[in-house]
């Protein structure tokens, strides 16, 4: 072998011919994670636990996460939000003072992006959203006139199949 391998999986398939979204998505992950301590902002949300860890904690983290980068994108700025602060936990924890019964519930680098925002591109509406049962969509569930969609993520559900 004597090369080595980028991430797994992204230089493969698709990914191994340099034009294809899977190859630049790689490089534009090497690129991130290169210059990390470039970025301009770098903000740690924090949630302070009143009980144990739970799987609906989020519910209050994440979705301001999320009004974060969208407030970020409409000012023309790039955003991301990632773990990184995972492997470094004690660590961030002790430098910044945080206590213990505080999470941190990821890190966003917020900066210019170093070329110009793309279309923003969903699945279909049909394709994600469901009424009384997997894969039958509402009537409503129709995109506004010009909506962009990709081919990317989940792919059309097919009556009960779980394999996916």
């Amino acid at each position: 072998m004597g090369e080595k391998r980028r991430h797994d999986g992204y230089d493969e398939g698709s990914g191994a011919r340099a034009d294809s979204p899977k190859a630049r998505m790689a490089v534009s992950m090497e690129h991130y994670v290169a210059n990390f301590e470039r970025a301009p902002v770098v903000v740690l949300p924090l949630l302070q636990r009143y009980r144990a860890p739970m799987p609906t904690e989020g519910a209050s983290i994440y979705p301001a996460c999320q009004n974060l980068l969208l407030a970020a994108r409409s000012l023309g700025y790039g955003g991301v939000l990632t773990v990184f602060n995972a492997s470094v936990d004690i660590e961030l924890h002790q430098l910044l003072g945080i206590p213990d019964d505080v999470f941190i519930a990821g890190t966003i680098t917020l900066g210019r992006p170093a070329g110009g925002h793309g279309p923003v591109r969903r699945r279909p509406l049909a394709e994600l959203v469901f009424e009384d049962r997997w894969g039958s969509a509402p009537e409503w569930a129709v995109d506004p006139p010009g909506t962009r969609h990709t081919s990317a993520g989940p792919r059309e559900p097919s009556g009960n199949d779980r394999t996916r």
